[in-house]
């Protein structure tokens, strides 16, 4: 569609993005996610040969967007927060932080703000994963995961 008028093609342009934004958003998703499958080693190798620059860089951009950070921040502990129940044992919830082997983080199985799901911040919804398994694992519910460690 050729716009003569160069006001009216920004307003259209502007109108398009609106309606299609999440729509690209999740193309845009899911071509990452395929772009580092097909090259998990190559960005692997990348992050081991410059280690030094991507700390950098992201300090930078933590103080950059520390405005952005602490709204995240602010967001998860008011899920968190809002997710704790009054029954639920919170010295039992500690301890399992505290006692998180190294190289491992706490998960939630049932993720606290799922696309399908949210769980609970108790302490049999806790579990220990390595830090690239909770990547992965990201706010899904893994139900085979689930079944292995229950049974």
């Amino acid at each position: 569609m050729p716009f003569k008028d160069i006001e009216k093609k920004k307003e259209y342009s502007k109108n398009y993005y609106k309606k299609n934004k999440l729509k690209n958003k999740d193309k845009a998703k899911e071509s990452h996610r395929l772009y580092y499958l097909k090259n998990k080693e190559k960005i692997k190798i990348y992050a081991e040969n410059n280690k030094e620059r991507l700390l950098k860089y992201r300090k930078e951009y933590r103080l950059k967007n520390n405005h952005l950070i602490n709204a995240l921040q602010a967001k998860r502990r008011s899920l968190k927060l809002n997710a704790t129940p009054k029954f639920a044992n919170l010295n039992k919830i500690k301890e399992i932080y505290k006692n998180c082997p190294k190289g491992y983080t706490v998960d939630h199985i049932i993720p606290l703000q799922g696309n399908n799901v949210c769980g609970l911040h108790v302490e049999w919804n806790l579990q220990y994963l390595t830090r690239s398994e909770n990547s992965s694992k990201s706010n899904k519910l893994i139900i085979w995961l689930h079944l292995l460690l229950v049974y």
